[in-house]
C-alpha cells in the first residue's frame, strides 16, 4: 500500500465525504482538512480521480473541490498514538499484499 496525504485549502463537506466513501476502511483525518489515505494506487492522479476532485482525462468532469494529493515515501515526526499505528498497519499491509 502506498500512503497518500490529501491538503484541502478549506473544509469542504462533499469532498470529505468523498474521501470517506472512495476508502471506508483506508484514511485517516488528520484534521478538516487534512487527510491520509492508504491505496494500492501508484500516482496522485488515481486518488484524484477516486475523490473526484481532478480528472485528467475528463478535465470537464464536475469536481468536488480543491484539494492537493501527495503520495509518500517516508515519514517521521510526533502525533498520537493512533496515528502510527494506522500507518504500520496500513504499511506492512502493504509488504504482506
Amino acid at each position: 500500500m502506498t500512503i497518500f496525504a490529501i491538503l484541502l485549502p478549506e473544509p469542504q463537506d462533499g469532498l470529505v465525504e468523498q474521501i470517506k466513501a472512495a476508502f471506508p476502511d483506508d484514511y485517516h483525518k488528520l484534521s478538516a482538512t487534512q487527510f491520509l489515505v492508504s491505496s494500492r494506487s501508484v500516482n496522485p492522479v488515481e486518488i484524484s480521480r477516486a475523490i473526484k476532485v481532478y480528472d485528467p482525462e475528463k478535465p470537464e468532469a464536475d469536481s468536488l473541490g480543491n484539494a492537493v494529493v501527495f503520495s509518500t515515501s517516508a515519514y517521521y515526526g510526533k502525533a498520537p498514538p493512533e496515528l502510527w499505528d494506522w500507518l504500520k498497519d496500513k504499511l506492512e499491509a502493504r509488504q504482506s499484499g
